[in-house]
């Protein structure tokens, strides 16, 4: 996911030059914390603002997701949606270096004119994933006791009493059997 910029980048400022491109990637690895399924297709917008480039765009693809109940692995399809700042690192005319940044988010332009959205993609996904990532929204989980799938039916447990004042309750519902 990486795209040219020199040509865009000689462009003044206030013109109103962009450049469109469509994604399309096979076999991404973004982070040891999802893993993604297929390709990754999508489309991105680049525009020349006063501070480098403005880049916004979009991107489907699918994770393996643990669902959180269950703890079975799932694919997650996903529209993640991207808008960042990009800033150059050296002057596209001169290539003399340019002074740092000062802020934390900041996405370079490399000394070679050159964009690599994968980060700035990485954390959009990151953004979007799920704190709880449910295989279905009905997921019933797993046994507390037994680890039984109870998605696959009940299971033969009897439901454990772990405060004492409760006992009272287990001695009347065994009375009425």
């Amino acid at each position: 996911m990486i795209f040219n910029v020199a040509q865009l980048m000689k462009s003044p400022f206030g013109s109103g030059a962009a450049f469109e491109a469509d994604i399309h990637e096979e076999q991404v690895q973004f982070d040891n914390d999802f893993k993604v399924i297929g390709p990754v297709d999508g489309h991105t917008r680049m525009r020349r603002v006063n501070q480098g480039l403005l880049v916004d765009g979009w991107v489907d693809l699918k994770l393996e997701l643990e669902c959180a109940r269950c703890l079975k692995h799932f694919e997650q399809p996903m529209h993640i949606t991207f808008e960042e700042l990009f800033y150059p690192t050296v002057d596209v005319v001169t290539g003399t270096p340019l002074p740092p940044v000062e802020e934390d988010d900041v996405f370079p332009i490399d000394e070679h004119h050159q964009v690599d959205l994968t980060e700035a993609i990485r954390q959009a996904i990151l953004l979007a994933i799920p704190t709880v990532p449910l295989c279905k929204e009905d997921c019933a989980g797993l046994c507390p006791q037994c680890g039984h799938d109870l998605n696959l039916g009940p299971c033969n447990c009897e439901p454990e009493v772990d405060d004492p004042r409760l006992n009272v309750l287990k001695q009347l519902l065994q009375n009425e059997k």
